[in-house]
């Protein structure tokens, strides 16, 4: 990497830098992370992960907001909404659990037991990272299918709220939709990854971006120098975003003494 100058901004950016073994190292973001190997890749599921991130908070938000004014309307004005609750429990509730755990298992978010893991070696953990996304596969295929059956059922029979019920006039098939559509999203991430451990190296995994708890102290990065790069430099591949060539402290200070320099030469 290029050293920073004068005139360079010096701050500690949030970016963390994970360590894993293989052949470089991710970079953790809002929701995934970024890999030299494949970036493409990772935009895809980091954007899918970012959609479904973005609607389960705000379905937690809706479902906050919809509560309190359920109870604002029942003890303040003694008119209760009626509909809030059942839209709550068919609609607010899913969207939040179904589409959020898609952007934790991306995130790393989710909670992992990683003794077994860590005791063994490179290959046998690709090995049982292979397992592991195989039985996702197997496992969203199973809650997807019915889900989607269920979604066809309610549109040939026009499937809808009890007239003069409390609940909103939504067809049924709209919110039977979000396990389909979820599972097909978190099926976009697992496959992604699934392809990545198939067609790198078998010595070691390539798709343990989180260490967890065996990796070193995460180690903030200063990626300032970064923001104003020389854009010739970074076609070069002297530096860039995704420049994980050299760890954070591997630079050589500049020595004072000239016999110093010297030496080190």
């Amino acid at each position: 990497m290029s050293d920073t100058t004068a005139n360079e901004p010096t701050g500690v950016d949030s970016t963390i830098v994970h360590p894993f073994g293989g052949d470089g190292r991710a970079r953790r973001t809002t929701w995934g992370y970024e890999t030299r190997t494949h970036p493409k890749l990772d935009r895809i599921q980091n954007a899918v992960s970012a959609f479904c991130g973005v609607l389960a908070g705000a379905a937690i938000v809706a479902i906050l907001l919809l509560t309190l004014a359920e109870l604002i309307a029942r003890n303040v004005f003694s008119a209760p909404l009626g509909w809030s609750i059942s839209f709550i429990e068919l609609y607010l509730l899913p969207i939040s659990a179904f589409f959020g755990i898609v952007a934790a298992y991306r995130s790393g978010a989710h909670v992992a037991v990683v003794s077994l893991y860590q005791a063994v070696s490179p290959p046998v953990r690709k090995g049982m990272l292979v397992f592991a996304y195989l039985m996702l596969i197997v496992g969203l295929v199973a809650i997807g299918i019915p889900g989607l059956f269920g979604v066809m059922t309610a549109v040939a029979n026009g499937e809808g709220p009890v007239p003069g019920s409390s609940e909103l006039a939504v067809p049924t098939a709209l919110w039977r939709s979000v396990v389909p559509i979820s599972t097909l999203l978190a099926l976009v991430i697992v496959v992604i990854d699934l392809y990545r451990e198939l067609t790198a190296p078998w010595d070691a995994p390539a798709t343990d971006y989180d260490p967890g708890d065996g990796a070193d102290e995460e180690t903030p990065v200063d990626l300032g120098h970064l923001a104003d790069a020389d854009p010739a430099a970074e076609a070069a591949g002297e530096t860039g975003p995704l420049d994980f060539d050299e760890a954070p402290g591997d630079a050589v200070p500049e020595a004072s003494d000239p016999d110093e320099k010297e030496d080190r030469r």
